[in-house]
């Protein structure tokens, strides 16, 4: 467990003349009611792998670890154990993304075409932000059937054979009506993945810009990755998906198929719509950074970026660009899900409080179960402060 760096509850002070202000609850007091909560939350969803951490204004005052990162041979999970983020991950790509526009490399709403030639479907009218805002109106790339099959189920699933963008353009189609509706789609992420890759000069070069650029939010490589290498291999846990077979009701992503690794299709390029993993901390840290410190976007770009778009909203939806609110307790949490290859995550910040919030699981079901423990987190936490 990684132990709280100060107190980071705010104080109060009573001054002459002016009405005490509300008490205050003990950093202790939060922590006990956190860990009780974090207790049951796990236990109801099947005691996965799971790391929670809660900072607040850049600093951890709490966090927790559950079960194993492996179930055979028996591993716990550490602070140090990593996770697939999965979906959370269009977050820190779309956040990069922004940087880049920031810096005048990239225009929100040029065709993708200027950066990405004529090579892609659609590339001529979809640009930046419809991609970011889930707005192209690709199709699903995963489902189509020029690449269906190179997934998991497919007849050429193969774990061990590294994917590339050429294998997975074939299934992408001309988009249907861009800009009008918002539909989520992971394969416009994996385009967003290319465009960036064509204008850093290569999977490596954009790799390493990240990188550079996550610095700035204290990242150094081991918490918060797109990077794949056997030393990441040696602390991620295996996903697991729960079914009605052996094993506890769950199958080992990893060795269920043969991987004699990290599964390819689990991070890394080409996937921008999963691009990362890391541990809980990382994430947090990363999530604190952007919406608490102001380290990584200026604050123009944030509230753009959090401000849900007008196709969302007509879809009941709070999607701005690669981010969206959720609501708990009537508190307003910002930040990304994601589930995928036996892992699932939740992440937001309460940008009212400074407060971060993240959990992550090696568990993948019917519901998500990382979002399961994040909302009961919430929920606790928002009982006990003011």
């Amino acid at each position: 467990m990684i132990r709280p760096l100060v107190p980071a509850l705010s104080l109060t002070v009573d001054r002459p003349g002016v009405s005490p202000a509300p008490a205050q609850p003990s950093l202790v007091a939060v922590q006990d009611t956190l860990d009780a909560t974090f207790a049951k939350a796990v236990g109801r969803v099947g005691g996965p792998g799971t790391q929670a951490i809660a900072m607040r204004d850049g600093q951890v005052f709490w966090s927790a670890n559950a079960g194993k990162a492996i179930d055979n041979p028996a591993t716990p999970d550490t602070d140090s154990t990593m996770f697939a983020y999965a979906s959370f991950g269009k977050l820190v790509l779309g956040t990069y993304t922004l940087h880049l526009v920031e810096n005048g490399l990239l225009a929100l709403d040029k065709p993708i075409s200027t950066y990405l030639g004529n090579d892609t479907p659609g590339s001529n009218v979809v640009t930046l932000r419809m991609l970011l805002a889930h707005t192209a109106g690709y199709n699903d790339l995963y489902e189509a059937p020029e690449t269906a099959p190179l997934f998991e189920g497919g007849d050429q699933y193969d774990p061990n054979k590294r994917y590339t963008w050429e294998m997975l353009a074939p299934g992408i189609h001309e988009p249907i009506s861009p800009g009008t509706t918002y539909e989520y789609s992971n394969t416009g992420f994996c385009i967003l993945a290319r465009l960036l890759s064509r204008m850093s000069g290569g999977d490596a070069a954009l790799e390493n810009g990240i990188k550079q650029f996550l610095q700035n939010a204290g990242e150094t490589g081991d918490q918060l990755t797109a990077q794949r290498s056997q030393s990441a291999y040696l602390r991620f846990a295996h996903g697991y998906r729960t079914h009605a077979g052996p094993s506890n009701g769950s199958l080992d992503y990893f060795t269920a198929y043969g991987a004699t690794g990290i599964p390819t299709d689990l991070y890394g390029m080409p996937f921008g719509d999963g691009m990362f993993a890391g541990t809980a901390f990382g994430a947090a840290r990363f999530l604190d950074a952007l919406f608490v410190g102001g380290k990584l976007l200026k604050p123009a770009t944030i509230m753009s970026m959090t401000t849900p778009t007008t196709q969302a909203l007509a879809a009941n939806d709070t999607y701005g660009m690669a981010t969206y609110r959720t609501e708990v307790s009537q508190r307003v949490w910002q930040g990304h899900a994601g589930a995928f290859g036996g892992f699932t995550s939740m992440g937001g910040t309460d940008r009212t409080r400074g407060v971060t919030l993240m959990v992550v699981t090696n568990r993948e079901g019917n519901a998500s179960i990382a979002e399961a423990i994040w909302k009961e987190l919430a929920e606790a936490y928002a009982s006990v402060t003011p």
